[in-house]
């Protein structure tokens, strides 16, 4: 791969965060005491249009942990993980950028890990960890946690360490590690998100899974290291039957409007969007009634799955414009790669 820009060797861990305060600490206590670092690595916060003391906590125990590395905060007003993300790319001055969410607690080789995973060969776009669920101790365990652990961004991404790019072929954001001169190629061509991500309003996500396949389609290979192992801290408030519902509603809305990517990679022309209506519809009658003869109750997939459907279908509803420009998006990234 032939690079426009002249890179700085090194690594700039990004942090996301939107009203973090109560969660950045114990965040930065595991990255200060990250071992075996001897690259040039520094930590950018990137505020997502907080109305706490996110910064300034995060300053505070930053100089209190003996500040290991170079912080800097920078704001980012318009609301959406994607932007925030955006932005902590545009003030990273290193090649490697690791996201870290302001959630993530990295366990003590983590970095040192990403960076020998991504340098290895330049044809690596991304590289992604393991992330383990982390709960509350006074947090009553409900019986389906271990069933849809996933559906909370955390579990293997693969089933042994190296190149899934033909296999899974995507990563989520948390933990993962990009090379800047394969995003700045996939900006250069002109790709642009039909996701904006998590913001206070919305759950629907799926802009990191976008990414990545994007990458991919300009020919950047993604890589899984079970080696990068993260805790994922889920509060009470996310651990509940009501809360993964609207996951799951999420997770069919933001599938919808990526479905033209799934259609492209398993070489399918994607179908016009009144006929995903129409056959979601029908989804959505079958699997109501098979919840009218089993009854639904708390840990059922049949519940789940409506939720998602109903996500999906509210996207074929609203998303029609998005689902046609991801159409000539992978048109244009695919003639430039």
């Amino acid at each position: 791969m032939h690079h426009k820009k002249t890179y700085k060797e090194g690594v700039s861990v990004v942090i996301v965060t939107y009203n973090g305060s109560n969660r950045i600490v114990k965040t930065l206590e595991y990255l200060s005491r990250q071992e075996a670092i001897d690259f040039d690595i520094e930590l950018i916060l990137v505020d997502n249009n907080s109305s706490d003391q996110t910064v300034e906590s995060a300053k505070f125990s930053w100089k209190k942990l003996g500040a290991p590395f170079p912080l800097r905060a920078v704001t980012e007003l318009q609301q959406g993980t994607m932007y925030a993300r955006k932005r902590g790319a545009a003030a990273s001055q290193y090649r490697y950028m690791l996201y870290c969410d302001d959630d993530n607690w990295l366990e003590l080789k983590y970095i040192m890990t990403a960076y020998q995973s991504i340098t290895e060969n330049e044809q690596i776009a991304a590289v992604g960890g393991q992330g383990i669920i982390e709960l509350d101790d006074e947090i009553v365990v409900p019986s389906w946690i271990n069933k849809f652990e996933r559906s909370y961004g955390v579990g293997s991404q693969g089933s042994v360490t190296g190149d899934i790019t033909f296999k899974k072929g995507c990563l989520y954001t948390a933990g993962t590690i990009l090379d800047l001169a394969w995003l700045d190629k996939l900006y250069d061509i002109g790709f642009k998100s039909s996701l904006k991500g998590r913001d206070s309003k919305t759950l629907v996500a799926g802009e990191d899974t976008e990414l990545t396949y994007a990458l991919k389609l300009i020919g950047g290979k993604i890589h899984y290291n079970s080696g990068m192992q993260f805790k994922h801290y889920m509060p009470a408030a996310r651990i509940n039957w009501k809360y993964l519902r609207k996951l799951w509603w999420a997770f069919g809305y933001a599938e919808f409007v990526i479905s033209p990517y799934n259609f492209h990679f398993t070489n399918k022309k994607a179908p016009h969007f009144y006929f995903l209506i129409l056959r979601v519809m029908i989804k959505l009658i079958i699997r109501y009634s098979k919840n009218v003869i089993k009854g639904n109750k708390e840990g059922d997939y049949g519940d789940l799955k409506i939720m998602r459907l109903k996500g999906e279908l509210s996207a074929c509803l609203k998303e029609g414009c998005s689902y046609k420009s991801n159409i000539r998006m992978i048109h244009l990234l695919t003639n430039n790669k």
